[in-house]
């Protein structure tokens, strides 16, 4: 959520736009204000406020040249509603470092500022002006939205991680993933071989014990036998949770379907016992899987 704001030389501090456009009727009107007060401040550049555990701001204060302003130039605010309880702030520095320097190289982008109130022989160029700083605090939306969910990356010497068997998580990794926590108590964590790569998923979970079905087929894994399967579990939708699915070819009639659920050992008899009256199953193994604080 962002607020672009301006000194105007009769009423002083205004915040000038909001991205979401509704912005301000989600917040409170004194934070509006206090934000936009910011440029009343010997605040110069990049900067952060909080002002409560819920409500903080990356914020960073420029100048326009300008023709029409008293001392030749607009002073102007650029504020990020912080959402993370963590934040990243040199991210938050980088990317409003950027904005703030495509704006100023903006011919004549002050004129935007006057909006409504400018010389009428110039409504054009000031309503060309104000699009553009609109379409492009839209794309700082964007970017710092975009930011949030990006992925990390690590290069891990193969023969430690033989050694120590461990892949460390980042603090931004934990951070992303304490998001998705959400009261839950613990972390289910699959292994997957493609091709020439192992994808890893981490999923929060209630569960303390996860039951993995290994389905596997004597003939080809057809769409209509999956969806046999999947009526299956949806028979049961009330008395499982459904984790993950992955199926896989070794080759056309050696297939195999996996499947990780939550659920009692007697719901679990009755599904296996579901799944083996669908043709072409030859074999299910079933493999218990407990969280190792137990």
């Amino acid at each position: 959520m962002l607020l672009l704001s301006y000194f105007d030389r009769i009423v002083g501090p205004l915040v000038f736009l909001t991205n979401p456009h509704n912005l301000r009727k989600n917040l409170d009107a004194d934070h509006v204000e206090q934000i936009a007060s910011f440029l009343n401040s010997e605040q110069d550049g990049f900067f952060t406020h909080t002002f409560s555990p819920e409500l903080k701001t990356a914020n960073w204060v420029f100048d326009l040249d300008s023709k029409w302003a008293r001392g030749r130039s607009e002073l102007a605010l650029i504020s990020a509603i912080v959402s993370e309880e963590e934040p990243d702030y040199a991210m938050y520095e980088q990317v409003l470092a950027k904005f703030v320097d495509k704006i100023k190289k903006i011919p004549d982008v002050y004129k935007a500022f006057y909006i409504n109130k400018g010389p009428v022989e110039e409504k054009d160029k000031i309503q060309e002006k104000f699009s553009i700083i609109k379409e492009e605090l839209n794309n700082l939306y964007k970017i710092l939205v975009i930011k949030n969910v990006e992925t990390e990356g690590q290069l891990i010497n193969f023969e430690r991680l033989k050694k120590e068997k461990i892949i460390g998580l980042s603090e931004g990794v934990i951070k992303k993933l304490n998001k998705l926590i959400n009261n839950k108590q613990n972390c289910f964590m699959v292994f997957r071989t493609r091709g020439e790569a192992m994808k890893l998923d981490i999923i929060p979970v209630e569960a303390d014990k996860i039951f993995n079905l290994v389905i596997m087929f004597g003939e080809q894994m057809t769409v209509s036998i999956l969806q046999q399967i999947s009526r299956v579990f949806s028979k049961f939708e009330d008395e499982i949770s459904l984790i993950f699915t992955s199926g896989i070819c070794q080759e056309v009639d050696k297939c195999l379907y996996e499947v990780f659920i939550n659920t009692e050992m007697e719901k679990l008899n009755a599904i296996l016992d579901e799944i083996y009256r669908i043709s072409g199953i030859i074999e299910i193994d079933v493999k218990l899987i407990e969280s190792k604080n137990n």
